[in-house]
């Protein structure tokens, strides 16, 4: 029987891009790309990673969780956690 609990990388990618989102909505960027744009960032990878289909390496996602302000911590909080569960 498998652990419900176990993660796959399928969904974790879309939370991740889900949470990208959210933020980049919060800080009032209305576009994936001029967000990138402005932050100096691929706009055609950083627009996979938002859609949960492209992998992201740890420093990847630091570098833009600081265009942001955003700890890993911060990142991968309870909000992270609910993401998905509705």
């Amino acid at each position: 029987m498998a652990n419900k609990n176990l993660l796959t990388s399928e969904k974790e990618l879309k939370k991740i891009g889900l949470r990208l989102k959210s933020l980049r909505k919060s800080k009032g960027y209305t576009s994936p790309d001029t967000f990138s744009y402005e932050n100096n960032l691929n706009r055609s990878q950083y627009g996979k990673y938002e859609a949960g289909s492209a992998n992201i390496t740890i420093g990847t996602l630091i570098n833009i969780l600081n265009c942001f302000g955003v700890s890993l911590s911060e990142f991968f909080n309870e909000d992270y956690e609910d993401l998905g569960n509705e």
